[in-house]
């Protein structure tokens, strides 16, 4: 990495149904309620860094936009439903604990290792369609092989 080190400080979710999204993320995934801000919803991912607390918001697709002050509306509406999915890290001993519980919900999981990174993924869909998935590291998938072919790749187009 390149300069300053850099944390996801928050993640904004527009949403069709908001207050289904909310309860998704709070009572699926787990997240607790930081604030509320008119049709802006909040909820913590982690504690605070520096004065800010990763947050994951869920806005209604009303909320106007905020940003740049030439922000093109517009544009940017035409772009929204391009997110690929996103991920919550888990420690390794958490992992079965939480796909017993979503299991237990009724939550439908796909489920996919990554050797060549040593992670072990659980995927869901929020109700907006979102692909969220669940990730922990579990150095006994590792394919230490591939993980250096991975880097070398990488690294070469640094």
């Amino acid at each position: 990495m390149t300069g300053p080190r850099k944390r996801l400080a928050e993640l904004i979710l527009r949403s069709a149904n908001a207050e289904a999204s909310v309860k998704f993320y709070r009572d699926v995934i787990g997240l607790e309620i930081y604030a509320t801000l008119g049709s802006a919803t909040f909820l913590k991912i982690d504690d605070e860094h520096e004065g800010h607390p990763q947050l994951l918001g869920i806005f209604d697709k009303s909320h106007e936009f905020s940003g740049p002050k030439d922000v093109q509306t517009d544009e940017v509406e035409g772009r929204v439903g391009t997110l690929h999915h996103f991920a919550f890290f888990l420690e390794q001993k958490d992992f079965p604990l939480e796909r017993n519980r979503l299991q237990s919900l009724g939550v439908s999981l796909q489920f996919s290792d990554f050797p060549q990174f040593g992670w072990r993924s659980m995927f869901m869909h929020d109700p907006d369609g979102n692909s969220v998935e669940l990730v922990c590291y579990d150095a006994s998938i590792l394919d230490k092989e591939a993980n250096q072919r991975a880097r070398r790749i990488v690294d070469a187009s640094s």
